[in-house]
C-alpha cells in the first residue's frame, strides 16, 4: 500500500488494513535511488505475506539492504531472526541497548514474557535471538541515497533503547515514531519494567519539535500530510500536566 511518493505500508496488525498478522507492528518499506530500506520487522510469523505485499507494489524483496527496529517489542523486533534467515544481505539495525538483547533473545529485558502472560502474543510466540549488523546511536544520520537521509531520534519512556526515526526526502518530513506517539495524540504506558511517565512526556517534546508533515506510528492508521494535528493534541495535553491518553 503506497503512502507517499517514497512510503509504503507492507505489514500491519490493524484489522482494517492490510492485515498481516494480528500480533504485527506496522511494517513501512522507504524506496531510493539505491534500493528499499524497510522499517520495523513484524513479529516474524507473517514474513511471507510481508514480502508478498511487496512484490504486489511492483518491488522486489531482493533489493531490500536495511532494517531498522524502533524497539526491542515482539511485536516490532520478533520477526528479526526470520529477515535473517530470509533474505540474509539485509543489514539490520537498532539501538544499542536493544541490540543486546535481541542477540541473546531475552525475553525478560524485551517484556516478552510478560506479553505474553497478558494474552497480547500467543502462548507459543517465542523471540528468536538474531545479530544486529548495525548499533544506532542519538542523531545518526543515516544517508540514503544522495537526496534521502534517516536521523535517529532517542525517544525512551514506552520502551528503554526506543527510537524513532526522521525521514528527509527534500522539504518532506516523514516521523516513524514506533510506539512513542500515536495518531490522535496517544501514547503507550504498559506495565513493564522500562515504561516510564516522564521519559515518554519529553519523548512526545522532542517529536513535536521535528515538525514532521507525516506520522507513521506502530499502530493505527498512519498520518499523511497532517502530522502536526495529531502531535498537538498529545503537546496541549502535556502543557496541562496531563499525559495524553493512553492508547488501549
Amino acid at each position: 500500500m503506497r503512502l507517499t511518493e517514497r512510503v509504503h505500508l507492507i505489514g500491519s496488525g490493524e484489522p482494517d488494513l492490510i492485515t498481516t498478522d494480528r500480533i504485527d507492528s506496522q511494517v513501512y518499506l522507504v524506496r531510493t535511488a539505491d534500493g528499499l530500506v524497510v522499517i520495523d520487522a513484524g513479529a516474524g510469523r507473517s514474513l511471507e505475506r510481508i514480502l508478498a505485499n511487496v512484490r504486489d507494489d511492483g518491488l522486489d524483496p531482493g533489493d531490500i539492504r536495511w532494517l531498522f527496529l524502533t524497539h526491542a517489542h515482539g511485536d516490532h523486533a520478533g520477526g528479526g531472526s526470520a529477515w535473517r534467515v530470509e533474505l540474509p544481505a539485509v543489514q539490520i539495525a537498532v539501538s544499542s541497548e536493544s541490540a543486546a538483547w535481541l542477540a541473546r533473545g531475552d525475553e525478560e529485558a524485551t517484556s516478552v514474557d510478560r506479553a505474553r502472560a497478558a494474552g497480547i502474543y500467543p502462548p507459543d510466540f517465542r523471540l528468536r535471538p538474531f545479530d544486529v549488523d548495525r548499533e544506532l546511536v542519538d542523531g545518526d544520520r543515516i544517508e540514503l541515497d544522495a537526496d534521502l537521509a534517516l536521523t535517529v531520534l532517542a525517544t525512551p519512556g514506552h520502551a528503554a533503547g526506543h527510537q524513532s526515526f526522521l525521514l528527509d526526502d527534500g522539504p518532506r518530513r516523514t516521523m516513524f515514531s514506533g510506539d512513542a506517539l500515536f495518531p490522535g495524540g496517544l501514547i503507550l504506558l504498559q506495565d513493564t519494567w522500562d515504561c516510564d511517565l516522564q521519559a515518554a512526556l519529553r519523548s512526545v517534546e522532542r517529536l513535536a519539535a521535528a515538525h514532521a508533515e507525516d506520522l507513521l506510528a506502530g499502530h493505527l492508521a498512519p498520518v499523511v500530510g497532517q502530522a502536526e494535528e495529531h502531535v498537538r493534541i498529545a503537546v496541549d495535553r502535556i502543557a496541562a500536566l496531563s499525559p495524553p491518553a493512553n492508547l488501549t
